[in-house]
């Protein structure tokens, strides 16, 4: 007996192994009706929107290079969110330039993260006749360590930040009233000193990714500090620091006028001195993705 049932499972192996015998891959998750509207209007405004709900996505004025950032990055696994954002390489120039609404429906309440990762993966791919592949280079990186000095910051307490549930998002605060401390997030103000950036509740790792954001190489934490932290930073932006060159001298919609030259304390020189953390030049692993394909989207 024991003799026919090893031969039953051997023959169940090799069947599997046939070619064509393999189980039938899950649908991808799609939207059930979907619109993609070329938006000529949308002048300095990007990426607008209703906020997030289970089942349904509407963007308004967001360009491609964005909605590949939400659907291959930021919630490309559907299950959680990854701030980190990475280089996209191969684009055309309108993937910059052109801006669309779009607006999808799914079947059923998904998840937020189904419908900013994979479902709008599905539509990319749909309507842009997107193709891309993943590339991972050994490139200049900065390290994220603890400096000579030691630590001068303490991680939270257990409970000392609110986890965000992407489903059940709360509705902003009164007039007046300050934002509750969710775990994760980030904020950006800039003032005739230079850039201020609180970073609430994260992770060293997740503090790492939000400093790739605003430096010219990707921060690596190699800190091996567990916890998570609340962090401040006033800094003035240099050569090292991207997206605020633009604005020295000149205030913009994104806040008031930097300084015109760089005589303040730099993002290393700050985290040094507050917080007892080193960014150190090294080279590390960078993902990127590159397009193989796209197309303009046809109209609805």
């Amino acid at each position: 007996m024991q003799h026919r049932i090893t031969q039953i499972a051997i023959g169940i192996l090799i069947l599997q192994a046939l070619p064509g015998y393999a189980q039938t891959p899950a649908p991808r998750p799609e939207f059930e009706v979907a619109s993609v509207k070329l938006n000529p209007n949308c002048g300095n405004w990007h990426g607008g929107g209703a906020p997030f709900s289970p089942g349904r996505l509407k963007m308004e004025c967001a360009t491609l290079q964005s909605l590949i950032q939400s659907a291959y990055v930021f919630f490309a696994d559907g299950v959680s969110f990854n701030q980190e954002m990475i280089q996209i390489t191969g684009a055309p120039g309108w993937a910059e330039s052109d801006q669309y609404d779009v607006a999808a429906k799914a079947e059923g309440a998904a998840p937020v993260q189904q419908v900013m990762g994979p479902m709008l993966r599905a539509l990319l791919e749909d309507r842009f006749k997107l193709k891309v592949h993943r590339e991972t280079r050994e490139t200049p990186v900065y390290a994220l360590t603890v400096a000579k000095s030691g630590m001068k910051i303490t991680p939270l307490k257990e409970g000392g930040c609110i986890p965000i549930d992407w489903n059940h998002l709360p509705s902003p605060p009164e007039p007046g009233k300050p934002m509750p401390n969710y775990c994760g997030n980030l904020t950006l103000r800039t003032n005739a000193d230079g850039v201020m950036m609180d970073a609430r509740g994260v992770t060293m790792t997740e503090f790492a990714q939000r400093l790739s954001t605003l430096l010219d190489r990707k921060v690596i934490d190699k800190s091996g500090v567990p916890g998570r932290f609340d962090f401040h930073l006033e800094f003035t932006p240099d050569e090292t620091t991207r997206g605020f060159a633009g604005r020295r001298g000149a205030g913009d919609a994104g806040g008031a006028a930097l300084p015109a030259a760089p005589d303040g304390p730099s993002v290393f020189s700050t985290l040094q001195a507050q917080f007892g953390l080193k960014l150190t030049p090294d080279k590390g692993p960078v993902d990127s993705l590159v397009i193989d394909h796209v197309e303009k989207p046809s109209e609805n």
